[in-house]
C-alpha cells in the first residue's frame, strides 16, 4: 500500500478515510437521534465468540482463561474506583513471542537489525519505565474505526464491548478480504500479555471497539457519545476529513469538557495541515494531534504536520525498513507483509494511524496513574516530555520545543506517566 493514497473503506457508499490521511469528505449537519440502538456489553464467552485456532508455538491456555474470569470485573471499573498500578512482572510482556520484533516498545538491540532492516537504538517511546507504575488497569479506551476482528487471538480478552455506529447492533466485523484498519489500531493500546504475538501500550487496559464508516457529523458524534456512555477516558481516532465542521469541534470540546482525552491522526501526505482551505481534526485545539516518527528516530517524511499537532509517536515506513509490527486479521485475510517473521495473525505496517494509537496508550497509562488527571494536563506533560528528535540533523525546536515537522517532539512514555502520577500526589 502506498502510504502516500488515501485509503477509503467502501462498505457504506459514503465513507470516512480510515488511512489517517485527512480525507476531502464533505459533511452533513443532518440530525440524528444520540443514543445507541444496542447497548449490550460484549460477552467475551457468548454465541459470537468463535473459537479460533492456535498458530503460535509458544501458548498458554491458562493465561486467556484468567483474562476471561476478570474481564467482567475489570469491565465494572472506573478509573476513579481501583488502584491502578500494575500488578504484573514486566518481563512478562517482554518475554511475548512478537515483542522483540516491536522496536516501538525496545528498541535497543532490535533483533530486526540482524534481518537487514536498520533500526535506531532509541526508535522506542520508553514504556518499560512507564510499566513500572502502571500497564493501564482500570482504563476504558474506545477506538473509533472501521470494525475489528472481535475474535483475533491477541484482542478478545481485553474487549469490552463491540457497537456499530452506522446500524446499532454489535456486529463490527470488517466483511472485507482486506485487514482491518481498527483491529490494527486497537492492538497497538490493548494487546493483552498471554504469551500470543506481540503486547499493546497498555496491556491491562478495556477496548471500547466501535465502528464508523458512514459519513455524517450525526454518525461521528453518535460514535463519540457511545464511547463516553461506556467510560472511555481516551478515544483514539486514526482518520481525518481535512474539513471538520463546527457541530464536530463542540463534540470535541465537549468531551475534553468532560474529561475524556481524543487523539487523531495527522495524515500521511508529507505535507503542511497550515495550508489555506485545510481544517482538519488533528489540529483542532481539543484534540491531541499525533504525527509518525519511525525506525531512525526521527519524523516520518510521509507524516503531516503543522503547528496544531502536539507530538510525533512511531509509526514505522515499511519503505525505508521494516514498518512497525501490529495485529492483523486473523488467518488469511489482511495483509501479507509478515516480513517472513510473524504468522499472519500480525504484519508490519506503517503510518500516523498506528503512531495515534501508541500514543493513545500512552494517555491510557496516565490516566490509569492518576485518574484525576485533565485532558489539559494530558497535554501539558505529553508536550513538555517528549524525546526531541532529529538534534543534530534538520531539526529547529524553537524557544517553546516546538518543531515545525516533530511538532513537541516524541512520545516518551516513561516520562510521561512519572508525571502524571506525581501530579496525583503519589
Amino acid at each position: 500500500m502506498d502510504k502516500k493514497l488515501l485509503i477509503t473503506i467502501s462498505l457504506v457508499t459514503t465513507s470516512l478515510l480510515f488511512s489517517a490521511c485527512g480525507g476531502g469528505g464533505s459533511s452533513s449537519s443532518e440530525k440524528t437521534s444520540l443514543v445507541p440502538e444496542d447497548t449490550t456489553e460484549y460477552e467475551e464467552s457468548g454465541e459470537n465468540q468463535e473459537t479460533t485456532p492456535e498458530e503460535e508455538e509458544n501458548t498458554n491456555q491458562e493465561s486467556d482463561t484468567t483474562e476471561e474470569e476478570n474481564l467482567e470485573e475489570t469491565s465494572n471499573e472506573g478509573t476513579e474506583s481501583s488502584e491502578n498500578e500494575t500488578t504484573i512482572d514486566i518481563s512478562s510482556a517482554t518475554k511475548e513471542p512478537y515483542y522483540k520484533y516491536a522496536w516501538h516498545l525496545e528498541s535497543a538491540n532490535s533483533v530486526l537489525n540482524d534481518q537487514g532492516y536498520t533500526v535506531n537504538q532509541n526508535a522506542d517511546i520508553n514504556v518499560t519505565e512507564a510499566w513500572k507504575i502502571t500497564m493501564g488497569l482500570g482504563v476504558k479506551v474506545a477506538v473509533i474505526d472501521d470494525g475489528a476482528d472481535v475474535t483475533h487471538e491477541d484482542l478478545k480478552s481485553n474487549l469490552l464491548v463491540a457497537y456499530n455506529a452506522d446500524d446499532g447492533t454489535s456486529d463490527i466485523n470488517a466483511n472485507s478480504d482486506e485487514a482491518s484498519h481498527g483491529n490494527t489500531c486497537a492492538g497497538f493500546i490493548v494487546a493483552p500479555i498471554n504469551s500470543k504475538g506481540t503486547v499493546g501500550v497498555a496491556p491491562e487496559s478495556k477496548l471500547i471497539a466501535i465502528k464508523q464508516n458512514e459519513q455524517s457529523d450525526a454518525n461521528v458524534i453518535k460514535a463519540f457519545e457511545y464511547a463516553k456512555n461506556q467510560g472511555a477516558k481516551v478515544i483514539s481516532c486514526s482518520w481525518g476529513t481535512e474539513n471538520v465542521s463546527d457541530i464536530v469541534v463542540s463534540e470535541l470540546k465537549s468531551l475534553y469538557d468532560s474529561g475524556i482525552t481524543v487523539l487523531f491522526a495527522s495524515g500521511n501526505n508529507g505535507k503542511s495541515l497550515d495550508e489555506d482551505g485545510l481544517n482538519d481534526e488533528s489540529e483542532v485545539e481539543w484534540v491531541i494531534g499525533v504525527g509518525s516518527s519511525v525506525e531512525n528516530n526521527d519524523v516520518g517524511s510521509y507524516s503531516n504536520y503543522g503547528k496544531n499537532i502536539e507530538v510525533i509517536a512511531p509509526g514505522g515506513d515499511t519503505e525505508e525498513s521494516s514498518g512497525i509490527l501490529g495485529l492483523d486479521d486473523m488467518g488469511e485475510h489482511g495483509g501479507t507483509n509478515q516480513l517472513d517473521l510473524v504468522s499472519n495473525n500480525y504484519s508490519f505496517t506503517d503510518g500516523t494511524s498506528f503512531a495515534t494509537p501508541v500514543t493513545a496508550g500512552v494517555v491510557a497509562l496516565m490516566y490509569a496513574a492518576n485518574p484525576n488527571i485533565t485532558p489539559a494536563q494530558i497535554r501539558d506533560i505529553l508536550i513538555t516530555t517528549t524525546f526531541k528528535v532529529g538534534e543534530g540533523s534538520q531539526a529547529s525546536y524553537d524557544a517553546n520545543g516546538f518543531d515545525e515537522k516533530r511538532a513537541y517532539g516524541k512520545v516518551n512514555a516513561g516520562r510521561a506517566v512519572a508525571e502524571a502520577k506525581k501530579l496525583g500526589g503519589n
